[in-house]
């Protein structure tokens, strides 16, 4: 059995929240088994000056987990499509407006370059409220893990369409639905992925087609607001690359992944009607997270308009770090 676990995130600085998301993940690997190492392979995707609070958490990253951390910036990922797939720079300019097209880079740099196997993806407004095992367990055996969103089936098919045809539409929907019957969702923000979908997307040529796979629009508005007034074009552009690990994690993996039991790992909102807890009171003394603090991963989905993360998901930060002496 491998002893290293792999983690890809992208997080904004050195920061409470990012501080807190490593420390986390951490402590519940260490539970199971403190031999166990850890690489973490982080974006910094905000260059802006930290304040005095954030160089608090910058020193603590940089003195606890320093060594098990491989920096990247989002310009060195435009150099390396640039200096191994020419990748033109019209293209690369407006991989500014579709961020998380940084995940999926570094996952295929990872995979070409390092020979990794496996890696975690991991946000960084994750609360984990349990013992999560049999995901170590997962990772140490290079074993995809998906968690489902009851709540939005259509959450990572925004590239069923195309994906499928580069495999034979009917082969694909018909390996998919023999693996994922139910036709789940899976969140893209914690997820166990095999790093041999990127086998397929190694020459030159299928790298461009992998590239062609997005749409690079941007999600703002010219007053910097988010494209609410479109709808359909906004889901698109925030679920097309959770669409590349959801789909390509099910049909290309190599072990057929484990679908997380969906009675105790969901992802959902703080806003809707559950189908098995009913309608969610988003005025509660949760703002609506009650419901989803009940699964062993919670993470605050949805989009915060400008607001910053909820207070809810805040709170419970600073009550683990206070709880760790933090």
């Amino acid at each position: 059995m491998n002893k290293e676990i792999n983690i890809l995130s992208m997080f904004r600085n050195k920061n409470k929240l990012s501080y807190f998301s490593i420390q986390q993940f951490s402590n519940k690997v260490r539970e199971y088994d403190s031999s166990i190492k850890i690489n973490f392979h982080i974006i910094w995707d905000d260059n802006q000056e930290l304040n005095g609070l954030d160089k608090q958490y910058e020193n603590l990253i940089d003195e606890k987990f320093g060594k098990n951390i491989i920096c990247y910036s989002k310009n060195d990922l435009k150099l390396y499509c640039k200096k191994y797939y020419n990748v033109n720079e019209l293209l690369l300019k407006k991989f500014d407006n579709f961020y998380l097209i940084n995940r999926i880079i570094l996952g295929h740099y990872l995979r070409r370059v390092k020979l990794i196997e496996h890696f975690i993806i991991l946000d960084d407004d994750i609360l984990i409220n349990d013992n999560i095992n049999d995901i170590i367990e997962c990772s140490l055996n290079e074993k995809p893990f998906l968690l489902s969103e009851p709540m939005n089936q259509r959450c990572d098919k925004i590239l069923f369409d195309t994906i499928g045809n580069l495999y034979g539409k009917q082969d694909f929907y018909n390996l998919y639905t023999s693996i994922n019957p139910n036709l789940y969702g899976f969140n893209a923000g914690f997820q166990g992925v095999d790093a041999s979908i990127f086998d397929d997307f190694l020459s030159i040529e299928n790298f461009s087609l992998m590239l062609s796979f997005f749409d690079y629009s941007t999600t703002k508005n010219e007053d910097g607001t988010d494209r609410f007034n479109e709808p359909a074009l906004l889901f698109k552009l925030c679920t097309q690359e959770q669409s590349f690990f959801g789909l390509l994690n099910v049909v290309k993996s190599r072990q057929r992944p484990l679908i997380l039991d969906p009675n105790k790992y969901y992802i959902i909102p703080n806003w809707g009607t559950h189908p098995t807890f009913g309608p969610i009171n988003n005025n509660d003394s949760n703002e609506g997270w009650t419901f989803a603090l009940n699964s062993k991963i919670t993470h605050f989905i949805g989009h915060t308009q400008g607001k910053g993360k909820p207070k809810t998901f805040i709170k419970h930060v600073d009550k683990y770090l206070q709880e760790n002496n933090i």
